[in-house]
């Protein structure tokens, strides 16, 4: 083999790879930048599209369509994609990472059924302190419980020694809130106030957000 075929060769080689890194990065920039500018049309027009699909693969068209009308707060959308991940065979990474986001957005609207459909799923692939997680969260959220206060206060003790992160920030907020709602499902107006206020610091832009400003005002 001489060497010019050699270069052709790892040539085309390299062509094979960045040419579809550079593609899928042109994309997922176009599609960002009409998320930003509240263009959601263009964007949803993207994520729904051949090439899209075709470029990052199904799962992951399926994934970020639901992360899409989660944070346009388009339940019923949402519905549908949740309905058609359950039918698809996904890795447990996969369902982890699908199904726990769904959990949370459905059991956040107090949407019963499809937070037991969720609760349900997440059984399956979870184990110990993240199953008893999840079924702690459906107690208060759809049962309107408030017999974890004392082990939210502590989860929210021990998130606050952790060091600073995007991810522990979103978590704080979210046990914040936990501990407001069950003030607020105990009765106790003012403690749930002032646990929900606090966690409005940390879940600013998400549909979290929306659903504390509907309890506070």
């Amino acid at each position: 083999m001489t060497k010019q075929m050699i270069g052709a060769i790892l040539l085309m080689i390299v062509l094979a790879i960045s040419v579809p890194m550079f593609v899928r990065t042109f994309i997922w920039k176009r599609f960002l930048k009409h998320m930003n500018a509240n263009e959601d049309e263009k964007a949803l027009g993207i994520l729904e599209s051949w090439y899209y699909r075709i470029c990052f693969g199904g799962y992951n068209q399926k994934w970020n369509l639901l992360r899409f009308y989660i944070s346009r707060n388009n339940t019923e959308k949402a519905k549908e994609c949740v309905y058609g991940l359950l039918r698809d065979k996904l890795s447990k990474e996969q369902s982890y990472q699908v199904f726990t986001n769904a959990f949370f957005y459905f059991t956040t609207i107090h949407d019963q059924e499809m937070s037991a459909k969720l609760l349900s799923r997440l059984d399956d692939i979870t184990e110990d302190d993240n199953r008893e997680y999840f079924h702690m969260f459906y107690r208060i959220m759809i049962e309107n419980k408030s017999e974890d206060i004392k082990t939210v206060k502590k989860m929210i003790e021990d998130k606050e020694k952790e060091k600073d992160s995007p991810s522990r920030e979103k978590q704080l907020g979210m046990l914040q809130y936990l501990l407001g709602i069950q003030y607020y499902n105990a009765k106790d107006e003012k403690e749930a106030e002032k646990w929900l206020r606090k966690a409005l610091n940390h879940v600013k832009d998400s549909p979290l957000e929306k659903e504390i400003k509907k309890i506070i005002h």
